[in-house]
C-alpha cells in the first residue's frame, strides 16, 4: 500500500516575509503631513460606520458582536494615536528639508539618528525623513525640545514657543488651552503604551500612571473597552490639536524662511516658496510680500 504523502512543510519565516509584498501606493495627500493625517484619521471612524451600515438588520448574537466591536475599537484607538504620532514626525521632517538647504548650524543635533541609522534610512529620499524616522515621538517634552531647537530664529538657541507646553510654558492668549492640550495628549500617549504593549489590559503600572495623569480612579486588572463616543471625542481632540500645531509650525517656518530671504534674497524665490509651503501645510502662507493659498488635496 502506497504511503500517503504529507503536506509539504511551510517556511513560516518566508511567509512572514511575504507580508511586505502586500502594499499599495500612498495617495498624493501624503506630500502634506496635515492632509495625510486628515485622510487617515477619518478612515478610522469610517471603518466603524461601514461595519454598522452593512451589518444593520443582519442576524447576529448581540454579546458576540459587542465583544468583537470592543476589540475593533481598541485597535482603532491605537491607530488614532499612532496616526497623530506620524503626523508630528512628518511635520518635523518637512521643517528639516525646508531649512537644511539654507541653514547649517547645530539645530539638527536635536535628532538622535546615528551613522548606521542614517545609512539604513538613506532611501528615505530626504534629510528630514532620515533624521526623524528613527526617533519615537511619544513624549511631550521631547517633541517640544526638538521643535524648539529646529525652529529657532537666527541668533537664538531655541524658538520661544513650546509646541506641547507643560504648566507655565504656554504662550499668549491661548496659554491655558495649550497646556490643557498637552496634558490631554500625555494621557493618550500612556493609553497608546497600554494598547501597544498590553493589548488594553490595565496592569498595575498602567493604572497607577493613568491615575496620576487623569486624577481619577483607574482600576487595574481590567481591559479597556472604548465606546464609539470615546473614539469620536479622541478624534475631535487629535484633529483640533493637529490643526493648531500645523498652523503654529507653518507660521514659524515661513517666518524663518522669510528672514533668510530678507538677508540673502538670491537664495529663495518667495513666490514659489510660499506656494510650496501653502500646499504642504494646507494653509495660506506669506513670505515677505508673497502670499499663497493652498491647493486642494
Amino acid at each position: 500500500m502506497a504511503k500517503k504523502k504529507g503536506r509539504p512543510p511551510i517556511d513560516l519565516r518566508d511567509k512572514v516575509g511575504e507580508i511586505l509584498l502586500h502594499t499599495e501606493p500612498l495617495g498624493p495627500e501624503s506630500l502634506s503631513p496635515i492632509a495625510h493625517y486628515r485622510r487617515a484619521i477619518n478612515a478610522n471612524l469610517g471603518l466603524i460606520d461601514y461595519i454598522e451600515d452593512h451589518s444593520s438588520g443582519m442576524p447576529h448574537y448581540p454579546a458576540s458582536k459587542a465583544k468583537h466591536m470592543g476589540h475593533l475599537r481598541r485597535l482603532i484607538l491605537a491607530n488614532l494615536i499612532e496616526t497623530f504620532e506620524r503626523f508630528i514626525k512628518e511635520l518635523a521632517a518637512v521643517c528639516i528639508d525646508q531649512l537644511s538647504n539654507y541653514v547649517t548650524d547645530d539645530r539638527y543635533n536635536a535628532f538622535s539618528a546615528n551613522g548606521n541609522e542614517l545609512i539604513a534610512h538613506f532611501e528615505a529620499g530626504s534629510v528630514g525623513k532620515a533624521l526623524c524616522e528613527s526617533d519615537t515621538w511619544l513624549n511631550n517634552k521631547d517633541i517640544s525640545a526638538r521643535f524648539r531647537k529646529l525652529l529657532a530664529p537666527a541668533g537664538k538657541d531655541v524658538w520661544e514657543e513650546y509646541l506641547l507646553p507643560s504648566r507655565n510654558q504656554g504662550k499668549g492668549d491661548s496659554k491655558d488651552d495649550q497646556e490643557r492640550q498637552a496634558a490631554t495628549l500625555a494621557i493618550l500617549w500612556q493609553i497608546r503604551h497600554n494598547l501597544t504593549h498590553n493589548s488594553g489590559v490595565l496592569t498595575g503600572s498602567d493604572s497607577m500612571k493613568l491615575r496620576v495623569l487623569t486624577g481619577r480612579p483607574v482600576e487595574k486588572g481590567r481591559i479597556l473597552v472604548p465606546t464609539e463616543e470615546d473614539l469620536r471625542y479622541a478624534k475631535r481632540f487629535f484633529s483640533g490639536t493637529a490643526d493648531d500645531i500645523n498652523g503654529r509650525v507653518g507660521k514659524q517656518l515661513a517666518s524663518l524662511l522669510g528672514a533668510i530671504h530678507d538677508k540673502t534674497p538670491m537664495l529663495i524665490d518667495p513666490e514659489s516658496k510660499a506656494q510650496e509651503l501653502a500646499n504642504i501645510f494646507a494653509m495660506t502662507i506669506k513670505i515677505g510680500t508673497a502670499e499663497a493659498d493652498p491647493a486642494a488635496w
